[in-house]
């Protein structure tokens, strides 16, 4: 089985880290559980278009990013009062997600089209979403799997065990009500390495756990089949692709909001081109 699974790279999607970008004497993340953080994250992005700003993990931001053309915003987190008016008001196009609690669906479904009809399972820090024919949404238990802290942690591989429990568990709720995939997409909430193996989240044990996505399917009763594994950024960045409101743009920064912050870069090669002033 594990050889059916593949770390998914688009062409025109660049991954980016940065929830923990410097704002003032803090990182993004803390700023997000601020009232005025829309008025925040604008000033953020004004500064991420200028090609300034650095994170804490990994420095300076990617050059890439410096001059996008236009936002794309998914998430639970761009429907927060204040969100939508914050960003819209920035001088180049922004387009917020046709369906924000499931970023990444219509993007996932197409690209899972082309082999046939699949499953795009998208595992953020606080639900586990799945969208075929159906959708449904599975809240995480934080008793059963608390957030991971610079604690000491007694059992790994009990939160290990718990974690494919409460996966597997919902992809089997979900087979009785659609017909058994033909592929899969899991998007991961962390950093994805070559081999398809997770960084740390807030979920203690998955950073480096390499059997995890064969475990649950294996668990939950389901037939091997072709698995694509990606960030859950990269996930909302395939809609951002889909976009009719931003064909015309080159490079769209994408943000997801939740309990964290997610991005990406889309770079497309659009039939025209439309500049906007910087």
């Amino acid at each position: 089985m594990k050889e059916l699974i593949t770390r998914y790279h688009s062409p025109a999607i660049t991954p980016l880290e940065l929830g923990d970008l410097w704002v003032g004497n803090h990182i993004l993340w803390y700023a997000m559980q601020e009232e005025n953080f829309p008025t925040v994250l604008r000033g953020v992005v004004e500064s991420l278009r200028r090609g300034e700003g650095a994170t804490e993990s990994d420095g300076p931001i990617p050059a890439i990013i410096k001059y996008f053309d236009s936002l794309y915003v998914a998430g639970g987190g761009s429907q927060e009062p204040g969100m939508r008016a914050a960003l819209s008001a920035l001088e180049f196009p922004v387009s917020f997600s046709r369906t924000p609690d499931y970023p990444g669906e219509r993007g996932g479904l197409s690209l899972l089209a082309q082999t046939g009809a699949g499953w795009v399972c998208d595992l953020g820090q606080s639900s586990f979403k799945i969208c075929a024919t159906e959708r449904m949404r599975f809240e995480r238990d934080h008793q059963q799997l608390p957030i991971r802290t610079a604690q000491p942690v007694e059992s790994i591989e009990g939160q290990r065990r718990a974690l494919r429990d409460w996966l597997s568990g919902a992809l089997r709720t979900f087979a009785t009500q659609c017909a058994a995939p033909e592929a899969m997409l899991f998007a991961l909430p962390s950093r994805v390495n070559d081999d398809a193996v997770p960084d740390a989240t807030s979920y203690i044990g998955m950073g480096g756990d390499d059997t995890l996505i064969v475990d649950i399917i294996a668990a939950a009763g389901l037939k091997p089949v072709a698995v694509l594994v990606m960030n859950d950024a990269e996930l909302a960045a395939l809609d951002a692709l889909a976009e009719p409101e931003l064909k015309y743009c080159e490079k769209t920064l994408v943000l997801t909001l939740g309990f964290g912050l997610g991005s990406a870069l889309v770079k497309r090669r659009p039939p025209g081109r439309v500049y906007y002033g910087l």
